[in-house]
């Protein structure tokens, strides 16, 4: 049930960081339709290998957005 919810969870972060970003992936299928031959294919291969390593560091994101660093005073 912890990895139910675990999965769940990330599935939903994956829903909304591809909300935030249309416009970006739409650029990229844009650009991607403007290729033809070996650039498209190798274009192609980018976008996906690009689009699921951002999708896969969701959670080293999310942590590092998370934690605020802390003010020091000058005396």
């Amino acid at each position: 049930m912890k990895y139910i919810k675990k999965i769940i969870n990330w599935i939903k972060d994956i829903l909304k960081e591809t909300i935030a970003q249309t416009f970006t992936l739409l650029g990229f299928f844009i650009a991607w339709l403007t290729l033809t031959g070996t650039a498209k294919d190798i274009v192609g291969v980018a976008i996906i290998f690009s689009t699921t390593l951002w999708l896969l560091t969701i959670g080293l994101r999310k942590d590092s957005d998370e934690v605020t660093p802390q003010k020091r005073s000058s005396r």
